[in-house]
């Protein structure tokens, strides 16, 4: 799915911000994807201790502290979505 919409279509780009699952094994270069994915995670988890998580948006991204959102992908202290 242009992973940040929810969309479940892991290699469309809807639009040039959307991030897909050719982006994060970009991301990788070419090393584990899995590790990549795990560093993603806790960079989320991270952001959204120290405040900054999102509010608003679409993008439904894991990380406590988010509010808003469509996706309802997982995260402590998640509001919203629809």
């Amino acid at each position: 799915m242009c992973l940040n919409c929810g969309c479940g279509e892991p290699e469309t780009r809807h639009k040039a911000t959307d991030i897909t699952m050719d982006d994060v094994r970009k991301a990788s270069a070419g090393g584990p994807l899995d590790k990549t994915v795990q560093n993603m995670r806790a960079s989320l988890e991270k952001m959204g201790q120290s405040g900054s998580g999102q509010q608003g948006g679409s993008s439904g991204q894991s990380g406590s502290g988010q509010q808003g959102g469509s996706s309802g992908q997982s995260g402590s202290g998640q509001q919203g979505g629809s």
